[in-house]
């Protein structure tokens, strides 16, 4: 009996360090395991987050080269505003500079009438004169300037019309009369049509205080003028009129 529970006692103490071992060995085993899938899920986990971070990095970079893009274009705008605002501001001080010196010259040239109108002895109010009228032939034309003026202190508009006469001699020698008509409209450069002229050679004119005319007269061919008249008319009224005599041309030289 004591040789059998010997056995039995002998055999459980060799069961037991087999059993240790084998706990041991599982207890390794599971640590082991737990390591490596530790160190595996690190390594995937940063190369997971290795991957994120370069593709938000590549979006990164690819919205801030559109920034950078968007910047030039802006910039470029800005440059060219800038140097358009430039030229508009050398644009605007020339126009002013130009303005102001009209506005000194017809200043100058006001001041230089009402002078001359308190050297002239004044008509009644509201009278139209012409101060001056000078005409030169040009060829088969004449070119004609004249200055009409009036005592008009309140400011009001006349409004009427111009129209030369000249009397002369015509290709058969016989004295004649004619009306002048416009080649080109007052005061507009040589080439213009008279368009503000009628087909009696009249032409509008509306004016406050002063009026300068001035263009050039169609002369019929064959006629030889002596003398230019100027007649202003408001209505069918001549409310004025000056005559210049003009110089007798020149005769071809004899053999």
């Amino acid at each position: 009996m004591s040789q059998k529970n010997y056995a039995v006692h002998e055999g459980q103490a060799t069961a037991a360090p087999h059993r240790s071992g084998a706990m041991l060995l599982a207890v390794l085993t599971l640590l082991l395991g737990l390591v490596v899938g530790a160190v595996g899920a690190r390594y995937w986990l940063q190369t997971e987050a290795s991957r994120e971070y370069s593709a938000m990095r590549l979006s990164l970079q690819s919205q801030l080269d559109a920034r950078n893009s968007e910047l030039a274009v802006a910039l470029a705008q800005a440059d060219a505003l800038t140097g358009q605002l430039a030229v508009e501001e050398s644009t605007r001080k020339g126009l002013e500079a130009s303005l102001q010196a009209v506005q000194s010259e017809l200043g100058a040239a006001r001041d230089q009438l009402a002078f001359f109108d308190q050297l002239l002895p004044p008509g009644p109010k509201g009278a139209v004169s012409i101060r001056a009228l000078e005409v030169q032939q040009l060829g088969p034309t004449l070119q004609y300037k004249a200055l009409l003026m009036r005592n008009a202190p309140n400011g009001s508009l006349f409004s009427g019309e111009m129209q030369f006469t000249a009397s002369g001699k015509q290709s058969d020698g016989k004295e004649a009369k004619i009306i002048l008509r416009a080649v080109m409209a007052p005061g507009q450069e040589p080439g213009v049509a008279a368009d503000t002229a009628s087909d009696d050679g009249k032409f509008a004119i509306s004016f406050d205080e002063f009026q300068r005319s001035n263009g050039l007269l169609s002369v019929p061919q064959g006629f030889t003028p002596k003398s230019v008249t100027l007649n202003v008319l408001e209505g069918k009224k001549v409310r004025v009129s000056r005559t210049v005599n003009l110089p007798a041309p020149d005769l071809p030289a004899s053999d």
